[in-house]
């Protein structure tokens, strides 16, 4: 079989492996689960003992209208429908139809209110629509009969109170109609009256008249008075400029107020006179009567034909100029060519002059004319004035009484045909509602609460607090558990397990070299296993003499582990050395029972040789160096020349070197004494070191270029059923089974009379 196939076949069966790995991590919440799976059997429960039964029933209703017959062919009466549905569902779900359905039902009285009903005996009223012609009634009720009698009920207080409030209605709007329709005759016939004698009296088109006939004075005014504001403005500029401005830009200033298309200066036309008279034009013709009331002039005609002719002259004028410039470079002064040209310039010069005074009296006149035009206009305004409001007083009185006719029309024909309607009975939505039966109803047994339903929601309510609370829990700790799991979160391999044992049992490290070669002890085989992963695991500086022992932070079983591991060494026939570098905390000498004096630290200061310092422990090939007393400023001299130097001379006596140091947060000292070290192992307590703890402590040393052999998880609890599944060959069931088989077998063969197996005489 092909071995791709084989294990693409072996992905899609189903992993009964983590399947039971997965239920024994909630091994230590079965208390809890079980706790919460019980409190939710007995919420269930509770409600079940406490809640009130409650009963329902679902009645068929249907709906009969009196559908009009242009509605429906028109398409709006589906409209309609739906309104009269969304209104039917408003009034029998409204207060007022379930205490009448109640009061007729005998089950509530005048003092009853809305709450009281909802609270003892009616909690709930829902109305569903089938279709155009059919709504269904569903009661919620703490008494069977209420359910059984209520639609009934309802539906004849809906049509009696409907009954009732229509005929009402119709009574006294008949009578209140029937009054304001004498009221609204009367005033139809007098509006009547009073329009046609306004018709008659109304001088309406004569005020139309004048009013158009006087409608341009205001434009006009304002017109005028446009035109003098700028002759004003040239006069200024005129008299500011007087000595600046040459004749031509004179002419030009003074002809573009005197170029007047809309109202030309004709010859003979009699302006009044008015300002300085020495500025003004002279009266050529002026009678006693006139000047004695006004002060005229008559326009005479070379008041004004020359005003455009200054063009010709000022375009002749330039021409001369251009020739003399040109002739005096052929001729000189007394040329008669010359005196011809300056002779023709003089009188073209005189002639503009001659019609600059020509256009100061044609502007004097216009300006003249101008003023007189203003005063009149201003004289005509107040007519104009009493003719518009004349107009607009008359137009809208006019107005006012044919609207008022209108509208007494309009009022007199609705509440003609509003009578007619309440006379005849015709009702728009006039409907009526009929009792069909029951679709469903629950009188017998109560609908809530429902024992099956309750054990249901009991059963899902404990089994979601069951599993979710525990999954919250589980997903909440951050402790380091699984060995497997953390080698890929740190990228480093975990190298072996120290079961969680008794602290008598396990700092008993002076034990014999031989326990456990004959007696198989899982304790002491797991430190053999931690140690045959360092050798394996080679260092890039070579062979892993010296071997730093540290963990995240305090009480991780660093100091005894790192004992065991010494031990371990020290068994298989090399001379090992246990230095306990934690020189405030250290407790090496503790857990051997060697005397904690002189120690490295009297040995790093000068006070002690290393002779004296070192002490050999009971155990065979085992010695150690102590952190004696605690003296303030030895832990710098970690990372001296000192501690290398004497390091190199150790590393000449012993095999291995065991280095107990610190913890990594917090201290400094482990962040040197690894430069010292051909590898560090880490020190994790398992169920109780924070990942987070893990983590930092080994980036924090892999960013200083440590070796990492790989972390020991300390402490396994082998009781839970989940670790004793996983870790199971470390476990000393494992090996104290296979011991007793062996047992057994030897002394078989030890019988007198007993054959030896056959596996047993050919491995003699």
């Amino acid at each position: 079989m092909n071995p791709r196939q084989s294990s693409n076949s072996q992905k899609g069966k189903l992993d009964s492996s983590k399947l039971i790995r997965l239920l024994l991590q909630f091994e230590d919440y079965w208390r809890l689960m079980a706790l919460l799976f019980a409190l939710g059997l007995l919420s269930g429960a509770g409600y079940f003992v406490y809640a009130r039964a409650t009963f329902e029933s679902t009645a068929l209703i249907r709906i009969n209208q009196f559908v009009d017959a242009a509605k429906a062919a028109s398409g709006a009466q589906r409209d309609n429908n739906i309104a009269l549905m969304r209104s039917l569902s408003k009034q029998l779900t409204s207060d007022f139809y379930q205490l009448e359905a109640a009061k007729k039902l005998g089950v509530a009285t005048a003092s009853t209110t809305a709450v009281d009903l909802r609270a003892s005996l009616i909690p709930a009223i829902r109305i569903g629509f089938l279709d155009q012609n059919h709504i269904q009634l569903r009661v919620i009720s703490y008494r069977p009969r209420i359910v059984r009698e209520f639609p009934q009920a309802m539906i004849e207080a809906y049509e009696g109170a409907r009954k009732r409030l229509r005929n009402e209605y119709r009574d006294k709007a008949i009578a209140r109609y029937v009054d304001e329709l004498a009221d609204v005759r009367a005033k139809v016939t007098s509006q009547l009256d009073s329009r046609l004698k306004f018709e008659e009296e109304s001088a309406l088109a004569s005020a139309q008249i004048e009013l158009e006939r006087l409608s341009d004075v205001p434009v006009q005014q304002v017109r005028v008075r446009y035109k003098l504001q700028e002759m004003d403005g040239v006069r200024q500029v005129l008299k500011d400029q007087g000595g600046t401005l040459d004749t031509v830009g004179t002419l030009a200033l003074l002809t573009s107020m005197t170029s007047d298309k809309d109202d030309p200066l004709s010859v003979g036309r009699i302006v009044r006179r008015t300002g300085d008279p020495r500025t003004s034009a002279p009266a050529t013709f002026q009678t006693p009567e006139m000047a004695k009331e006004y002060n005229q002039i008559v326009v005479q005609p070379d008041m004004v034909e020359g005003i455009e002719p200054w063009r010709e002259l000022d375009k002749k004028k330039r021409s001369l100029e251009e020739k003399m410039a040109q002739s005096r470079a052929k001729f000189l002064d007394d040329h008669p060519e010359m005196i011809k040209l300056r002779e023709e310039l003089r009188e073209t010069v005189s002639a503009l002059e001659l019609e600059l005074q020509v256009a100061r009296r044609a502007f004097d006149l216009e300006y003249e004319k101008l003023k007189e035009q203003l005063v009149e206009l201003e004289a005509k305004l107040p007519d104009y004035y009493k003719a518009a409001k004349s107009y607009d007083e008359k137009k809208l009185a006019y107005e006012l009484m044919e609207k008022g006719q209108l509208a007494w029309d309009k009022a007199y024909e609705q509440l003609s045909r509003q009578i007619e309607g309440l006379e005849f009975g015709s009702d728009e939505s006039a409907v009526s509602l009929e009792f069909r039966g029951f679709t469903d109803i629950r009188s017998e047994a109560p609908v809530s609460p429902n024992k099956s339903k309750l054990l249901m929601l009991g059963c899902l309510l404990g089994l979601g607090m069951a599993g979710g609370v525990p999954f919250l829990l589980k997903q909440m700790d951050s402790t380091v558990t699984d060995l497997n799991e953390f080698e890929e979160t740190l990228g480093i391999p975990g190298i072996g397990l120290v079961p969680l044992t008794d602290p008598e049992v396990l700092e008993e490290v002076n034990r014999s070299q031989t326990v456990g070669s004959k007696v198989p002890n899982a304790l002491l085989e797991n430190f053999r296993l931690i140690r045959s992963s360092i050798l394996l695991n080679r260092s890039p500086m070579g062979e892993a003499r010296v071997i730093m022992l540290t963990s995240a932070r305090p009480g991780e079983g660093k100091t005894t582990v790192s004992a065991n591991v010494a031990w371990a060494f020290s068994s298989m026939g090399e001379k090992t050395l246990l230095i306990d570098c934690d020189l405030r905390r250290g407790r090496v000498h503790n857990v051997a029972g060697v005397p904690n004096l002189p120690g490295l630290t009297r040995l790093l200061t000068g006070q002690a040789t290393l002779e004296e310092c070192l002490v050999k422990s009971p155990a065979e090939n085992l010695w150690l160096l102590p952190r004696g007393q605690v003296i303030a400023g030895t832990t710098e001299l970690l990372n001296t020349e000192v501690f290398s130097q004497l390091l190199d001379t150790l590393r000449k006596q012993f095999s291995r070197i065991i280095l107990d140091t610190p913890p990594v947060l917090g201290l400094s000292e482990t962040a040197f004494l690894q430069n010292h070290a051909d590898g560090v192992v880490l020190v994790v307590r398992s169920a109780s070191t924070p990942r987070s703890d893990v983590t930092a402590a080994f980036q924090q040393l892999e960013k200083l270029g440590g070796h990492f052999f790989g972390f020991v998880l300390n402490r396994v609890d082998f009781s839970k059923r989940s670790n004793h599944y996983d870790y199971y060959y470390y476990s000393s069931n494992y090996y104290d089974s296979n011991w007793e088989e062996e047992k057994e077998e030897r002394e078989a063969d030890e019988r007198p009379g007993r054959k030896k197996r056959r596996g047993s005489s050919q491995s003699a």
